[in-house]
């Protein structure tokens, strides 16, 4: 019975000694940061402004002998790439270091700006999408994006957009971008010309007073166009036109960004008919004018007026032009400048008119067209 329980008591003594072995161990040491956790592994400061708070917590069986750096309360200032503080704990089981690294960036980037992939398109208006990059600067943490757009509207001038950059630790910052930017062509309307007698008065309405408005002209048979006009106006009288040719005016509007209306282009017929020869029979402008070279010696002049084989208008004025009214009456009868091809014949008089003595100074044709 003695020896039963001197076992007992031994066994009991064994399991109290691997107990006290098992929980008698080195210092553990754990931490925790006081601060606005960023990306990436930053901070970005505190509520305390621009710094953080380490706290170490060491817990150890036996109680530490000594430690070195294990302040519970540990303020670390910024900006910093990376700031190491470290705690070393000893008990009489051994001894414990925890290192940690803090990097602080409680600042947003600086350096911003804004470009654009290329130059304005025309004066400085930009008439198609284009891409504005933004780029920027971070001291510490460094940037990893800025924002880009492909531009493309509304349209205006200093139209503003905005965009940014964000560094490592999350902070971001932005501004802003303008531009001018106008995609839309120029509507042109109204396009219309009305010869007279010294010019060919060419008309247009466009969208904008301020679009520039270039106008070319052509003589018909001719392939040779010259730009007679380029200006902000309504109008443009064509001076410099040559009596019996046919012009085509080709008017186009520009707007202030470059952006170009549809060419649209009309006849001027001409006003002013001559016996002069042309590669085609003229079409005439209404109430046209009969003009032929003054002759030495003549004191009237006497002209004739056919459609087809009919004549419609006999007439002696004493100056060497004639101007043909849209109707009149002749042999009686009521006639009309109508749609048709009409010939006349000049003679120049000699004398005075009871003489009857003439000298033939020529014939032309010409076409009244059904647009009028």
């Amino acid at each position: 019975m003695r020896r039963v329980t001197a076992f007992a008591a031994c066994g009991l003594m064994a399991v109290l000694l691997l107990a006290t072995t098992a929980s008698a161990a080195s210092p553990t040491i754990s931490s925790t940061i006081d601060g606005i956790a960023g990306t990436n592994g930053w901070y970005r400061g505190s509520t305390h402004g621009n710094m953080v708070v380490l706290h170490w917590n060491v817990s150890a069986n036996p109680a530490p002998t000594s430690t070195s750096g294990c302040e519970p309360a540990i303020s670390i200032p910024g900006p910093t790439s990376g700031t190491t503080k470290t705690c070393t704990a000893t008990n009489t089981d051994g001894t414990s270091t925890s290192s940690k690294t803090v990097k602080i960036d409680a600042d947003p980037p600086t350096g911003l700006s804004a470009s654009p992939v290329r130059p304005p398109d025309f004066n400085g208006w930009y008439n198609h999408p284009v891409a504005v990059n933004w780029s920027g600067s971070d001291a510490t943490s460094g940037i990893v994006t800025c924002t880009s757009l492909i531009y493309g509207g509304p349209e205006g001038a200093g139209v503003g957009t905005a965009g940014g950059c964000t560094d490592a630790a999350g902070n971001t910052a932005s501004t802003g971008f303008a531009l001018s930017y106008d995609a839309t062509p120029p509507a042109l309307r109204g396009v219309s010309v009305s010869s007279k007698t010294a010019a060919d008065v060419v008309r247009w309405r466009s969208s904008s007073p301020g679009d520039k408005i270039v106008v070319r002209r052509a003589a018909r048979g001719n392939k040779a166009v010259s730009t007679v006009f380029q200006g902000a106006a309504p109008s443009f009288a064509d001076k410099t036109v040559r009596p019996g040719i046919e012009y085509i005016y080709s008017v186009r509007a520009f707007d202030q960004a470059g952006n170009a209306s549809r060419e649209t282009s009309v006849v001027g017929l001409p006003k002013v008919l001559t016996l002069r020869k042309t590669p085609y029979v003229p079409r005439a402008a209404p109430r046209p004018v009969l003009r032929w070279e003054s002759r030495r010696g003549a004191r009237y002049y006497h002209v004739q007026l056919f459609r087809g084989s009919k004549r419609i208008l006999a007439k002696w004025p004493t100056t060497h032009q004639l101007g043909l009214p849209l109707a009149w009456r002749w042999a009686g009868q009521r006639q009309r400048l109508g749609p048709g091809r009409y010939r006349w014949y000049v003679w120049a008089g000699i004398g005075a008119r009871s003489f009857a003595r003439y000298r033939t100074i020529g014939s032309a044709q010409f076409v009244v067209p059904r647009s009028y």
